[in-house]
């Protein structure tokens, strides 16, 4: 995947029969980039860039490190067949066998001979070239500090398990609280029940001792007894049809109350089981909420197979996301699309069913907008963002013999390299050009820049040395770099120098 974060250098590749020296790139990567350490290079030769294609060549490369490590004979991927621009994307794991080394790499090419005849064998093998693998400075943490790191996450891994363990516990506890509520409402009950009993008890206990006592004084006087008794009597009889009535009602008061708490548990049980298992369909729909799916239910994008649909005006309302067919133009998409991953939302106006319709390129976070007036016509697919993009300054290589970087670097002159820059944004593209170089002749060829770097041929005067005329730096469109003084040849020595910034629009 393509999150902009990768680190590309271009080199170019003469198929030629010279031997050259090993050629510097003049960059470097770390052990620790993983899918981001990626080298671009441009085959050509005498007519151009080489036409590639992986029906008709194949592109490998081998590297080795300077400390015995070496990698596979990897295959590049054909990245421009009309540029002979190829990529590959160094292996996280010889990265890391490389580190802190100087690397040696070799690009080769070959026909692929399908009639397999030894006949039709071509190979060409181009000039090798070098890189650094350095060790990323997170790698120099200390093995204390690493310990610590560990020791932390540990821990937090410790008290995480506890927090589960104590949330099934609540969980657990609840179940005991129901349990123990039905026990301690069945205990109320029977205690009631055993007050009343009891209560009868005493008061049949009163009666019978009232009676023998009735009985032992039976010889002091008939009226006098007769009366006692007959006060006792009522008197116990009161009392005790007092005591019984208070204890039936606040047994009646009580068990009707535990009866009711038990009633309203048992059916707030039964109405929690009747939600959960009831259908409820008919109780949302009663409710006032968009009922309109935009999305799956779990807010996924539905996906719509490559060419499932004829025309994007056809699209309901809501969000999709699909691969353009081939020619995306013949689902009214913008033509940009072809083979694309996009993402589609589509909106409708409820007054006069006015459609807008957005499309999004995902690799490329480029958005369209298109509106459908109600008549049926549409103002055609407008973007809506403005593609910017940097190489930032590459360094080249300066060749001939010719030395680069050599003026204004001591002291606080903070000399600039030789560097190029290509900025896009929109349909404008601005090119820079950096210069510092010194044993030069003229005429000569001191660098090669990509071929596309310069769309038209550009001239430039360039600052030399107080006592030397102005001098000119040529740009070829095939990226060709030359220098040229005009005035008296002979005067020109290889201690002179030139040094500029140049900036131009396509």
């Amino acid at each position: 995947m393509d999150n902009g974060i990768d680190k590309k250098t271009l080199f170019k590749l003469k198929s030629e029969p010279y031997l050259k020296p090993i050629s510097d790139l003049g960059v470097g990567f770390y052990n620790l980039d993983e899918n981001t350490a990626i080298l671009r290079f441009q085959l050509y030769n005498d007519y151009g860039p080489l036409l590639i294609h992986k029906n008709n060549l194949t592109a490998y490369a081998y590297f080795e490190s300077n400390n015995g490590s070496v990698s596979d004979v990897i295959e590049l991927e054909v990245e421009d067949s009309n540029q002979g621009l190829v990529t590959i994307t160094l292996d996280k794991d010889f990265l890391q066998a490389s580190t802190s080394t100087k690397v040696t790499g070799q690009v080769y090419i070959g026909v692929n001979n399908v009639d397999n005849k030894p006949e039709y064998n071509e190979v060409a093998v181009f000039r090798e070239f070098n890189f650094e693998v350095k060790d990323a400075l997170i790698n120099k943490i200390s093995s204390f500090t690493k310990i610590e790191y560990i020791r932390m996450f540990d821990q937090l891994k410790t008290r995480i398990k506890q927090r589960v363990l104590d949330i099934e516990k609540a969980i657990a506890n609840g179940e005991d609280y129901v349990a123990e509520m039905k026990s301690v409402l069945q205990k109320g009950v029977e205690t009631l029940k055993q007050i009343v009993s009891d209560g009868k008890q005493d008061i049949q206990y009163y009666i019978e001792q009232a009676k023998e006592a009735i009985d032992t004084t039976q010889t002091e006087s008939i009226n006098t007894i007769e009366k006692l008794s007959q006060d006792t009597k009522d008197s116990v009889k009161a009392k005790a049809d007092k005591a019984v009535e208070s204890i039936e009602t606040t047994t009646n008061t009580a068990t009707e109350y535990v009866d009711d708490k038990l009633s309203e548990f048992n059916q707030s049980v039964e109405d929690s089981d009747l939600i959960t298992n009831e259908d409820l369909s008919e109780h949302l729909d009663g409710l006032d909420w968009q009922k309109y799916k935009l999305t799956n239910d779990d807010g996924t994008r539905p996906y719509l197979l490559k060419g499932s649909f004829s025309s994007v005006h056809d699209l309901p309302t809501g969000k999709f996301e699909t691969v353009g067919a081939s020619n995306a133009e013949e689902q009214d998409l913008p033509s940009i699309t072809s083979n694309a991953f996009i993402e589609i939302d589509v909106t409708e106006s409820e007054k006069d069913e006015r459609k807008q319709i957005y499309v999004l390129i995902s690799y490329s976070k480029r958005l369209f907008l298109k509106t459908i007036h109600t008549n049926g016509s549409d103002t055609g697919w407008k973007e809506l963002t403005q593609e910017i993009s940097d190489t930032g300054w590459v360094p080249y290589n300066t060749i001939n013999g010719v030395e680069k970087n050599a003026m204004f670097k001591s002291g606080d002159d903070n000399g600039f390299d030789c560097a190029y820059r290509i900025i896009k944004q929109g349909d404008i593209t601005t090119r820079k050009l950096r210069v510092n170089a010194r044993n030069l002749t003229n005429g000569v060829t001191f660098a090669e820049l990509p071929s596309a770097f310069a769309k038209n041929y550009q001239k430039f005067v360039v600052a030399t040395p107080r006592n030397k005329t102005t001098g000119i730096v040529d740009i070829t469109p095939n990226g060709e770099l030359k220098f040229n003084y005009y005035y008296n040849t002979a005067d020109w020595v290889d201690t002179d120098y030139i040094y500029g910034e140049f900036t131009w629009h396509d």
